[in-house]
């Protein structure tokens, strides 16, 4: 009999199993199932066990703690009440009876350290700050924060630190117990597992023996002893049915070895006639391969025909026209090639250039009228190529046989419409003249490619043209920069020519009015002294005003300098810059960031704003703060004072130039300082605001883009000057 070859079964986990496990005999397999069974529910229970002990330790902790925090709390509230530090040190000392507690402090209402116990000098005491809210574990201590209430008002609160070193004794005590537990009770399972083993390796074993018997001597007739009802019983009842099956099987095999031989003559003359069928089927494909073959040349000269035509495509549309047409005759071997466009109204259809092969001559300018064939204009439309093999009877194209075809010849027809972004501007139209003609797959793609090359030469027409037009609107538009410049150019050298002439004779008129004050002194009466203070107050303002529109034409003029500013440093420097009085407090409310700017416009931007609001407030005790907020992609800065604040009315104008809202006679003031900042923020991609309340005070907001900042933390105040 023959052996056939079998393949060990894959099921779940036998990739993972190592060798020497499936190695073992069925005896210490069992065993091995039933302490790993044994151990691992076990385990599981002592680890349930230990987490359930470790949890009702942590509980039982804080609850102790929060019991000694209470008692604390009412012994010290008298020493809280009337501030006996000394009292309220004696009784928090009492805590170092407890051995667990490392710490034990005393905080007033405001956070200020009032008593403390430490057991050890390098025992950290918690910040107030850090306090948690009730109790938190962290760095191996429980820490336990009560508030103090005396006739229910918050007058302190309690913190107390408890080592867990006994939790964790009494956790390692519980777990070196669960062990033992686990050692004993694998021990018991080994033993009981062992004995009871043999209950199923016994019979399973004696069946190995009897297929290793049959397997060998090939003994059929061999019978294994029957064993109970259970699984191993069926396994052994199932083993000896298929003992006797496979001896039923064998003389069976006999038997079908007669019958084969019959059937291999018979399927001998079924290979005969296949092999006849065959031969037939081969000569049909050689026929195939050759009808192949000539396509493939056929397609291989109509590539080249598009490789050389792709090398016109510099030419002007005309000349590539009249290539297409020669070569495309040629290539199909067709009598008439043509290419005709749409009038603008789309109503005709005007021959641009026919190419006759048998002339080899060029013609033009025929025209067809689109309304007097609806039929073949519709096919046009409507498909990508109209290719009749026999155009007088085919419905597309039959309309024309009386007026078209049967004057020139014509019995087939292939034509494609050149489609540019989906519009049809004309036709590429090929016309056999003789017997009716066949139009290939090949024919059709190829006549398909060269309307696709006529269109892309048309659309690349247009492109050049476009590009011709945009040359001279740049070059147009690069003059008027020039200019631009020039303008520009000329202006600023005005700007400080001016600036300059007008400087000097407010120089003179200055120093003559000292020298008039000085010299008449005793002659001038006090409206003549009040007058002279007025033209120098006039001349002053002048000479600043001037200053003004300088520094508002240079912002923008020149190249940006940017540099990384750090403004928590950069603002208390301006505020110490600008002096405020002794009655006005400016805090700095916000961190504020590192950004990248221009650090002379930030001082000007600052400057202004908190300037402006000092030389405004109108308040006996003036308040202003500074502020930033982070956004998505900017900074977000506010100046807020408590000053006079400006009606909604105003809020546009007072961004203009020369713009003040109090006479210049009450409050010096040349109205350009918030003209520059705005032109200083919006030069930088930001945006400037105001928001303000008559009565109450104003908020000056305005925005930074962001570039590359970092942000800082220390939060400063500044006061007034002597503060």
């Amino acid at each position: 009999m023959r052996k056939t070859e079998t393949t060990p079964e894959k099921g779940p986990g036998k990739g993972v199993v190592p060798s020497w496990v499936r190695s073992l005999s069925l005896k210490h397999k069992l065993v091995a199932v039933t302490m790993m069974t044994s151990v691992g529910v076990l385990l599981l229970a002592g680890v349930v066990f230990t987490a359930w002990q470790w949890v009702g330790l942590r509980r039982a902790m804080v609850r102790d703690l929060s019991t000694h925090a209470e008692i604390l709390a009412d012994n010290c509230k008298a020493a809280m009440a009337f501030d006996d530090a000394a009292d309220a040190n004696e009784i928090v000392c009492s805590m170092k009876s407890i051995p667990s507690v490392q710490a034990a402090c005393l905080y007033t209402d405001t956070g200020r350290l009032f008593a403390m116990y430490r057991r050890e000098a390098i025992v950290t005491v918690p910040q107030y700050e850090e306090l948690p809210d009730g109790h938190s574990f962290r760095n191996g201590l429980l820490i336990f924060a009560k508030p103090i209430q005396l006739d229910d008002e918050h007058i302190g609160t309690i913190c107390i630190s408890s080592s867990l070193d006994s939790v964790y004794a009494q956790l390692q005590h519980g777990i070196a117990v669960m062990i033992a537990v686990v050692i004993i009770s694998s021990l018991g399972a080994y033993l009981v597992s062992s004995r009871l083993q043999s209950l199923v390796s016994s019979p399973i074993l004696s069946l190995a023996c009897v297929a290793n018997v049959v397997s060998e001597k090939k003994q059929y007739t061999l019978r294994a002893a029957p064993h109970g009802n259970d699984e191993v019983g069926l396994l052994i009842e199932a083993f000896n049915e298929m003992l006797e099956q496979i001896e039923k099987r064998d003389s069976a095999l006999v038997q079908a070895n007669e019958q084969l031989e019959a059937r291999v003559a018979a399927r001998t003359a079924e290979l005969t006639a296949t092999n006849e069928k065959l031969t037939r089927e081969i000569a049909f494909r050689k026929r195939t391969e050759q009808v192949l073959k000539q396509r493939a040349e056929r397609i291989v000269h109509h590539q080249r025909t598009l490789v050389k035509l792709s090398k016109h495509s510099n030419d002007d549309l005309a000349s590539m026209i009249r290539t297409t047409t020669e070569e495309a005759a040629a290539t199909l071997a067709v009598d008439r090639v043509s290419v005709w466009f749409f009038d603008n109204d789309r109503t005709r259809l005007v021959c641009d250039d026919l190419f006759r092969r048998d002339r080899n001559a060029h013609e033009s300018g025929a025209q067809i009228a689109t309304s007097d064939y609806p039929s073949y204009f519709q096919a046009i439309e409507n498909n990508r190529i109209v290719a009749a093999n026999n155009a007088r009877q085919d419905p597309r194209t039959r309309e024309l046989t009386e007026d078209y075809f049967e004057p020139l010849g014509v019995t087939a027809l292939m034509d494609v419409p050149i489609r540019l972004h989906g519009k049809i501007y004309g036709l590429v139209c090929h016309e056999h003249v003789g017997p009716p003609k066949e139009w290939s797959l090949e024919d059709q793609d190829f006549a398909a490619s060269l309307a696709d090359m006529i269109a892309l030469q048309m659309e690349a027409n247009e492109r050049h043209k476009a590009e011709r037009a945009l040359a001279k609107v740049n070059e147009h538009l690069a003059e008027t920069i020039r200019e631009l410049r020039r303008s520009n150019k000329e202006l600023q050298d005005f700007a400080y020519v001016t600036a300059h002439d007008l400087k000097a004779p407010l120089r003179g008129i200055g120093t003559l009015t000292d020298w008039i004050t000085s010299d008449y002194a005793d002659k001038l009466d006090e409206q003549g002294r009040e007058q002279l203070h007025l033209l120098k107050g006039r001349v002053s303002r002048m000479s600043e005003l001037i200053d003004s529109i300088l520094h508002y034409s240079e912002i923008g003029r020149t190249s940006k300098c940017l540099e990384r500013v750090d403004l928590s440093t950069l603002v208390p420097e301006i505020i110490a810059q600008v002096a405020p009085p002794e009655t006005i407090q400016i805090t700095i409310e916000d961190a504020l960031p590192t950004v990248v700017f221009e650090r002379v416009r930030l001082i000007q931007v600052f400057q202004n704003l908190i300037g402006n609001a000092i030389k405004y407030m109108d308040k006996p005790q003036g308040h202003i703060r500074v502020g930033c907020s982070e956004q998505e992609q900017s900074w977000r800065f506010h100046v807020t004072d408590n000053g006079p604040g400006i009606d909604e009315k105003y809020f546009g104008k007072i961004f203009e130039m020369f713009q003040t809202l109090a006479r210049r006679d009450e409050l010096e003031s040349t109205g350009i300082g918030l003209a520059v900042v705005k032109k200083i923020i919006e030069l930088h991609g930001g945006e400037v605001w105001i928001e303000s309340t008559v009565g109450e005070g104003s908020t000056f907001f305005f925005t930074l883009p962001k570039q590359k900042a970092v942000t800082v933390l220390p939060a400063i105040e500044v006061v007034g000057a002597n503060g």
